[in-house]
């Protein structure tokens, strides 16, 4: 099966796809693969693992010239027996800490270059192996920032610097194409999450889950922010981040005639996880019998069936074999490789950084813990967490859009109905909070009220814990909790006795919307009155989360300016 690469610039080539070989397979078993992963990760693993090394098929390809010299309209090759130079030496060395130049490129004089790389010319530039291996590189006006894993490097572009006998500085032009690299202050890199890097204006934002920290490179170099009231939460989520390879899985049932085929519908009843560039490890009948091994063939194509997406009709690169037992029993597994990943941009509608820390979930059914949040210059601090789980997020002008599955979402569109949607997934606003004022007093919370709109609740209104008892292993710490506080409509009901209506949850007074507390703790050892006997709850502080209602022009716009509560001091 052909394909064609579409290049940016004006040679011509030929892309052609060697099978059956292992050629320029590493000592590691390790090579690049089409159609690759987002951001062409390094050392993404051979497709497929599942099968016998030795019948294992190199699905490499190759790009090779077809105009002579590579220059631009220049006589192409034809096509036929062509003669080939055998390198000797054909060793392969990577530099992961070196920065490689080609020639120039001049649209207007026609002059290009891109293709060349001279050895007779020193087109290298080396930084600290010591910090590992260059991640990112990011030009920044006459300047390129080089991210290493270890450390953050700033190369100069078209010039390097000169010092006086006095060590000030004074710059020139030169020849150089990079010149000096110099590194920031302080002990940072990006490690292996490129993907998180973002910028705005000349803020340049990170993450560098090595040393647990979110970073900020700005003027005046380089800031954790994630120490900004985060420092714990980013050193216990980041501290999870893996870089090793997982494999994930995803069966399904085939609705092909038997025979061999290249195009297969499939389903799969919990949703289908398929997405192109995944591969098949086996194909199964219902009696277990395999058909094949060393299955070459990836994902090219997918067309989802409406209106559900668990059965779609595929394209695979190579032919496989459907058995004739029970073509609809036969059962496909694909898969494809993932790895945690920290995705990173910068919202250019909302002016902040977001971020999203992304465990890779290796099969369906496991748990997605990923989260999604945001870092506001403004305020310096970490504003919200989010329920979307972006693959690529980014701003273009003052609109911010992400990607999912391979479709575009724009973000904060004003014509959408129902807010809190992503990816058309309806979720509910919450704020957790802590009320703490004279922290060593105990105190008596009888009430809860807040400023906005109608149409929030309180969800949990808790105390903190006693504590335990050492002394005593039979005793059980506890904490006061209340009941829920349903909002204004919902709470709505009609008294049996006046036929009147009343609140069961907030009421609003005076633009207030206010609430009793109701106590509904479990009964402890020695008490007489307990539970919705008594008002309020007890404790040196308190921990309420606030959420929007399902009922209260429920997708519509919700405001929440203040929350309080009247407490007096426990006897």
């Amino acid at each position: 099966m052909s394909t064609v690469l579409e290049v940016s610039y004006f040679n011509s080539f030929t892309l052609k796809k060697v099978s059956g070989s292992q050629i320029n397979v590493g000592s590691d078993g390790k090579n690049a693969t089409w159609p690759g992963l987002p951001w062409n990760p390094t050392g993404y693993p051979n497709f497929p693992v599942f099968a016998d090394p030795i019948a294992q098929k190199d699905l490499c390809w190759y790009v090779e010239e077809a105009r002579i010299e590579g220059g631009f309209n220049n006589a192409m090759t034809e096509l036929g027996p062509r003669a080939f130079i055998t390198e000797q030496e054909d060793d392969e060395e990577v530099l992961r800490a070196s920065i490689i130049f080609s020639g120039i490129f001049n649209s207007t004089t026609g002059i290009n270059q891109t293709n060349v790389f001279s050895v007779g010319e020193n087109i290298t530039k080396n930084v600290d192996p010591r910090y590992g291996s260059i991640q990112k590189l990011y030009a920044s006006d006459t300047n390129l920032d080089v991210f290493q894993e270890n450390k953050i490097s700033r190369a100069l572009i078209d010039k390097d610097a000169l010092y006086t006998a006095e060590g000030s500085q004074s710059v020139t032009s030169t020849n150089l194409v990079i010149g000096q690299i110099t590194p920031y202050v302080g002990d940072f890199g990006i490690s292996k999450s490129p993907e998180s890097f973002a910028y705005f204006g000349f803020r340049r934002y990170l993450a560098d889950p090595y040393r647990n920290k979110i970073l900020r490179l700005s003027r005046d170099g380089i800031t954790p922010i994630s120490d900004y009231g985060m420092q714990d939460y980013f050193r216990d989520k980041l501290a999870t981040v893996n870089n090793e390879w997982k494999i994930f899985k995803v069966i399904t049932s085939s609705g092909t005639a038997a025979g061999s085929t290249s195009t297969v519908v499939v389903t799969q009843a919990n949703g289908l996880n398929l997405e192109m560039g995944m591969g098949i490890s086996s194909v199964v009948d219902q009696n277990g019998i395999g058909y094949g091994q060393g299955f070459p063939a990836i994902i090219s194509n997918i067309q989802l069936q409406t209106p559900v997406a668990t059965q779609a009709t595929i394209t695979l690169s190579e032919n496989i074999t459907i058995p004739s037992s029970n073509p609809q029993k036969t059962a496909i597994t694909f898969f494809k490789y993932v790895k945690d990943k920290i995705v990173g941009g910068y919202d250019n509608y909302n002016d902040v950084y977001t971020l999203s820390v992304q465990p890779a979930v290796s099969n369906i059914a496991a748990t997605d813990n990923y989260e999604t949040l945001t870092y506001d210059e403004q305020v310096k601090g970490w504003t919200s967490f989010y329920t979307y789980k972006p693959n690529f997020i980014g701003s273009l002008k003052s609109d911010f859009y992400s990607f999912k599955d391979y479709k575009l979402y724009k973000h904060y569109d004003q014509t959408i109905i129902n807010r809190n949607t992503f990816y058309g997934v309806q979720s509910d606003s919450s704020i957790t909070f802590v009320f703490n004022s004279n922290p060593s007093i105990v105190k008596n919370f009888y009430t809860v009220n807040y400023e906005g709109t109608s149409g929030w609740e309180i969800s949990s209104f808790k105390s903190d814990f006693t504590g335990f008892d050492t002394l005593n292993a039979s005793y059980i710490q506890n904490q006061d909790i209340t009941n829920s506080v349903k909002s204004y409509e919902e709470g709505l009901y009609t008294d049996s006795l006046t036929q009147q209506p009343a609140r069961a949850g907030f009421d609003r007074k005076e633009n207030l919307y206010v609430a009793n507390l109701v106590n509904n703790t479990p009964v402890s050892a020695g008490e007489i009155i307990f539970g919705n006997q008594i008002s309020g709850i007890k404790g040196y502080l308190s921990e309420v989360t606030i959420k929007t209602d399902s009922t209260t022009d429920y997708g519509g716009t919700k405001e929440l300016f203040a929350v309080g509560t009247k407490f007096t001091k426990s006897s």
